[in-house]
């Protein structure tokens, strides 16, 4: 019996001795290891000049590879309940690589802004700069100028102090004006125009009211739509704009129904007027009014003879 009791006793004394040495390292394991951190990932992303350089001319396959990158640590971070502050540095790294991605400008609101603890004004400030540099290399893609006129008027005034506040709300204005005039198959664009008369009213805008509400109703087939922009522009344009605006309207029409009448109204505001080929032969007579090709020197054409 003593003989079983010596021989348990090294086993048992080594297991006491590997407990107490648990013990004692279990507690400072537990405070480094559940601390979620959230480590930049330096030695995978360059600066965008290096970037550039680094693919190889493969911009795009770099540019991808690297947004789907972002989109993961953005939920682990997420997931951690702290901010990745490498966020912006691959934002501008991707579209420093592919200008044309609209991916990531159109991304860039959230990835920012939508933050586990709330973000500073710097956030939002970052967030107009890339969505300028999206406008600026899509200059038609209409849901990118919607999101950061939205984002610019209604979001970022309320985070930011002024000057920045009210100088971004002008601009977000501008931005969807633009976004009013530009064609797409988006049905909600034209009612997303029409509440922004309401903020340009109060603004003083008039006179790009005016303009915006008459590019909206040009390019719209809607009735409900057209009757409210036209309701909208007999509250706020004088009569002699009214006038002008109703000519230009029934010129427009007379157009489209003497040459493509089978097409619809956006059709045709892509396709432009189609002049007389005879009338319009010659360097002097293709200038003259009733020979342009375009829409905008249509347009230029009639405000010149309005005078």
């Amino acid at each position: 019996m003593q003989r079983r009791v010596r021989g348990a006793l090294p086993p048992l004394l080594c297991l006491l001795i590997g407990t107490c040495l648990v013990m004692l390292v279990r507690q400072p394991l537990l405070a480094r290891y559940q601390q979620p951190v959230a480590k930049e990932a330096v030695s995978l992303l360059l600066t965008p000049e290096y970037s550039v350089a680094f693919s190889l001319g493969h911009r795009a396959a770099l540019g991808d590879y690297l947004f789907s990158t972002l989109l993961v640590r953005y939920g682990q971070s997420f997931r951690n309940k702290l901010p990745d502050p490498a966020t912006y540095r691959y934002l501008d790294t991707i579209t420093t690589l592919v200008p044309t991605f609209a991916s990531p400008y159109l991304y860039a609101d959230a990835l920012l802004t939508l933050l586990p603890i709330p973000p500073g004004p710097e956030n939002y400030l970052a967030v107009r700069r890339l969505h300028e540099r999206g406008m600026a290399a899509l200059p038609y893609h209409q849901e990118l100028w919607l999101v950061a006129g939205q984002f610019a008027t209604y979001i970022a005034p309320q985070r930011i102090p002024e000057p920045h506040a009210s100088e971004l709300r002008r601009k977000g204005m501008a931005d969807l004006a633009r976004a009013c005039e530009l064609v797409s198959n988006n049905e909600n664009i034209p009612h997303g125009c029409i509440a922004v008369v309401t903020r340009m009213h109060k603004e003083g805008q008039r006179d790009a009211m005016v303009r915006m509400l008459s590019r909206t109703l040009a390019v719209n087939d809607d009735p409900e739509i057209r009757q409210r922009v036209l309701a909208y522009l007999k509250r706020d344009a004088t009569e002699r704009e009214r006038e002008r605006f109703v000519g230009r309207m029934q010129e427009l029409e007379a157009i489209w129904r003497a040459q493509v009448p089978q097409v619809s109204r956006t059709m045709m505001s892509l396709l432009g007027p189609g002049p007389n080929v005879w009338q319009c032969a010659g360097h002097e007579a293709s200038a003259s009014r009733g020979c342009e090709t375009t829409w905008r020197d249509w347009g230029e054409a009639r405000s010149a003879s309005d005078g």
